[in-house]
């Protein structure tokens, strides 16, 4: 999978929040870790010790959220 194909499996919300829309799994250098539909990330929320709003942020600018 294409880094910008995380994008697929949230949804940027007006508040600058991020929500999972399908099942996903995380995996940074640390760990892997089950993203459930549903859950929310806002900026400074760390996933695996990844802030994972900001990343997403910065892929949806590149590529479009």
């Amino acid at each position: 999978m294409g880094r910008h194909e995380i994008l697929d499996y949230f949804e940027h919300r007006r508040d600058g929040s991020w929500i999972c829309t399908k099942p996903f799994t995380l995996t940074t250098r640390r760990e892997s870790v089950a993203i459930r539909p549903g859950m929310r990330f806002d900026y400074g929320t760390r996933v695996g010790g990844l802030d994972l709003a900001e990343y997403l942020e910065q892929l949806g600018s590149q590529f479009g959220s």
